[in-house]
């Protein structure tokens, strides 16, 4: 099932979807197309299809039900897929040997992460070699370090030397073994002059056993502590999704974000000037979604990817 967000009420637009957007029987077997021209666009005219990954392809460490099939069909029939994730945690490496895990074949270069953005604003900021705390997990470390970052992880209790070292920036991403020692001296370097960093600023992000907190809980902390507002690097901001467009020579009236988050994948499609597609197996609810509005607004919402795939496909 696919609808198409308004500003009208939500028992009106509800009522509206059950009516008009079902695609029933009669219309998949006449593989009557499905055109949407909500911001101007034909889903059949797409070529390029950029994913999210946390609630999109895979939900904590299962793959959500239909998502290969779909990302397999959509390549079959010639379409480009890649991934685009703000989780900071992994390397493209490794996000690469995960996706070949539940069936879907594709090189590493085709997933940009938050550390790796991170990597290449770093890189144009700061002459190598240059130093940085980071609040994290191994793809931001792997990610400076192949910059020629000199990269400080820990705390006191780990023998880090604080009063003696200074850095260039402090780095913050998800870190699941995140500490008052590690907040306490982010914003010790950071008042000292360190330029502030964040991954993202996801608060939550969805797993097989629920909501748990993400980076930008910890992002949060740090900017408290400290009082100073970081450079952020992952969606909704649009960097990755431009060094995507300009890394792999994707037009933009051809490529699409495909994602599960209002503030995050929607806002950032928009700020890079492409279409943005929801899919409700994520975070975000279908009735949140039929209320957005703005840059949050999709310009479709879909169930799940074989829903999307069937409405790109027309099968």
């Amino acid at each position: 099932m696919v609808f198409l967000p308004s500003p009208m009420t939500h028992n009106l637009a509800v009522q509206i979807m059950l009516n008009s957007f079902y695609m029933n029987d009669d219309i998949k077997s006449n593989n009557q197309a499905a055109e949407f021209n909500q911001s101007g666009f034909n889903l059949r005219a797409l070529d390029n299809f950029i994913f999210d990954l946390d609630g999109v392809i895979w939900r904590g460490n299962t793959a959500i039900e239909g998502a290969v099939e779909s990302v397999a069909r959509l390549r079959a029939a010639g379409k480009r897929c890649f991934y685009c994730t703000n989780n900071s945690s992994r390397t493209q490496s490794d996000f690469a040997t995960r996706l070949k895990a539940i069936g879907l074949e594709m090189e590493k270069q085709h997933v940009i992460t938050s550390s790796s953005a991170t990597a290449l604003y770093l890189a144009d900021q700061f002459k190598a070699p240059f130093s940085a705390y980071v609040i994290g997990g191994e793809g931001i470390v792997t990610a400076l370090q192949s910059i020629g970052a000199q990269v400080f992880t820990g705390s006191e209790a780990d023998g880090f030397p604080s009063d003696t070292t200074a850095v260039d920036c402090v780095v913050v991403g998800i870190d699941r073994a995140f500490t008052y020692d590690k907040l306490r001296l982010a914003q010790h370097f950071i008042l000292k002059g360190a330029g502030f960093i964040a991954t993202n600023r996801d608060a939550t992000f969805p797993t097989e056993n629920g909501v748990v907190p993400g980076a930008g809980s910890l992002v949060a902390s740090v900017e408290t502590a400290s009082g100073v507002h970081p450079v952020e690097i992952g969606k909704p901001q649009p960097l990755m999704l431009q060094l995507a467009l300009e890394q792999f020579h994707l037009p933009a009236a051809t490529t699409v974000m495909v994602g599960d988050r209002l503030d995050t994948d929607i806002a950032c499609a928009h700020r890079a000037g492409i279409p943005a597609l929801l899919v409700t197996t994520g975070v975000t609810t279908m009735a949140v979604a039929l209320e957005a509005t703005g840059e949050y607004k999709p310009d479709a919402i879909f169930e799940n990817l074989p829903a999307m795939c069937h409405a790109v496909l027309g099968d």
